[in-house]
């Protein structure tokens, strides 16, 4: 109900909309001076003007809130930040209604793309495709509780985000690899100890990082850092991300590889790290794009391999690791098995219930990781073409969206996590989108207290 903002807010509102209503409806029964309990139905041409929706707000002051909401790590610093930055006081519980609202609807018109979609009556919205069009696809993590019974935590437990990050890049091609050797990052112990341990961090549950984890404050992380690796000049990145299953968040990322003319671009690809669902989603929704297995997660498996092939035995390790990196660089994919074959036979296969560090297994599953994955492994060829290798852009934008929605004191809802991803993508996409979703949303009604279900 109007009455229910804060006076500040509603001084305009409140004469304006009262204006239209008989006496009975415009005495005050709040309590507090200048504030209508109902403006009900009733719009002045005031109102019209200013383009005031239902909540008593006007579009420019929905898009702080819904700004605030997205960014702040919290609704609490939402609110704050938004009485100290905006002068403009509001609670934070009403930051969170207006912010899931508003999620509520981009999700909304974001299921209406997905039909079309369907339908094959989705259209670019750009005239003209891109040149260079890339997918990077991974998952983060995200803290749930129950949703029934009274207020508190209950049943906590992690569960998947799924991230696509959709990005166009510069036009590149060369008859000969630009850059034949490895990055001088890759071969660098204490940076690749530390590129492993952050990529883990990423995904993992908070609870089981380790202190050591957290790199020195003044010292910059590898996958943000990472400028000596010769790779296309990114333009525009746009974000999805969903709480939904592998299938509903493929439809998603198809309808905006429509919108923003990635099937048409002259080169395509889709980057993701080899997990069992990546491979499956890009056959059925990109066929004939180029697959490519990111390098860093490769680097990962490989460092693994050769670590706990020699284990305690630090330049062996490290000789086997880097004869790895570079056949894996150069696109040698044959080469890598054959020295990951020949270990595997050394340390022998891994019984039917090795623990997870058994170096049997682990050099094991690093063997079975690139057969599978021994076709998105052209290395060489990608970097000819001006196709991106490297999965630092989703990394990146996993660890801007974990930290709105990750962390051990959050547990969400489904439903309210799922609005909260759709404004931080918005907020996070490159393009007018999150501006624009405020110039052409119509007027709906007022967010009331029972409207929305509470979320983290």
């Amino acid at each position: 109900m109007a009455g229910r903002f804060a006076t500040t807010h509603l001084s305009r509102r409140s004469w304006s909309s009262a204006s239209y209503k008989p006496a009975a409806a415009r005495s005050n029964t709040s309590g507090q001076p200048g504030v209508a309990r109902d403006a009900g139905r009733f719009f002045s041409l005031l109102d019209e003007r200013l383009k005031l929706g239902a909540e008593g707000y006007s579009p420019r002051i929905l898009q702080k809130i819904e700004f605030a909401g997205a960014n702040e790590g919290s609704f609490v610093q939402a609110s704050r930040a938004l009485e100290t930055l905006a002068e403009f006081s509001i609670s934070a519980k009403h930051v969170q209604r207006i912010t899931e609202r508003l999620g509520q609807e981009r999700a909304w018109q974001r299921d209406l793309k997905v039909e079309a979609m369907k339908a094959s009556t989705l259209q670019p919205q750009y005239a003209q495709p891109p040149i260079v069009a890339a997918i990077h696809l991974d998952a983060g993590k995200v803290q749930l509780r129950e949703d029934d019974g009274p207020p508190g935590v209950r049943a906590p437990h992690w569960a998947d985000t799924k991230v696509a990050c959709c990005l166009t890049y510069t036009a590149r091609q060369s008859t000969e690899d630009p850059q034949p050797n490895p990055p001088a990052a890759f071969l660098d112990p204490p940076r690749v100890m530390r590129l492993c341990r952050e990529m883990e961090r990423v995904r993992s549950d908070p609870n089981d990082e380790p202190a050591t984890a957290t790199p020195p404050p003044n010292d910059r992380p590898l996958l943000v850092e990472e400028q000596e690796v010769d790779r296309p000049a990114r333009w525009v990145r746009t974000a999805v991300a969903t709480m939904e299953s592998t299938e509903g968040f493929g439809w998603m990322v198809a309808a905006e590889a429509m919108l923003r003319g990635f099937y048409e671009a002259a080169k395509k690809a889709v980057v993701g790290d080899g997990g069992n669902w990546i491979g499956p989603l890009a056959d059925l929704h990109f066929p004939g794009w180029v697959q490519v297995l990111d390098f860093l997660h490769l680097l990962a498996h490989l460092y693994a391999a050769a670590t706990a092939a020699y284990r305690g035995q630090a330049q062996p390790a490290w000789r086997l690791y880097s004869c790895l990196l570079h056949a894996a660089w150069a696109g040698q994919v044959q080469k890598v098995i054959g020295l990951l074959e020949a270990e595997s036979q050394r340390l022998g296969q891994p019984p039917p219930k090795a623990s997870l560090d058994d170096p049997r297994r682990i050099v094991a599953r690093c063997l079975a990781y690139v057969k599978t994955n021994a076709e998105r492994m052209d290395y060489a060829r990608y970097r000819r073409e001006g196709l991106p290798i490297s999965s630092a852009p989703i990394e990146s934008l996993i660890k801007q969206i974990n930290q709105r929605v990750k962390a051990t004191d959050k547990f969400w809802l489904e439903t309210g996590v799922e609005a909260t991803l759709q404004v931080r993508a918005a907020c996070l996409s490159e393009d007018d989108r999150a501006a624009e979703f405020h110039d052409h949303r119509p007027r709906t009604r007022a967010v009331g207290q029972k409207q929305l279900r509470a979320a983290a």
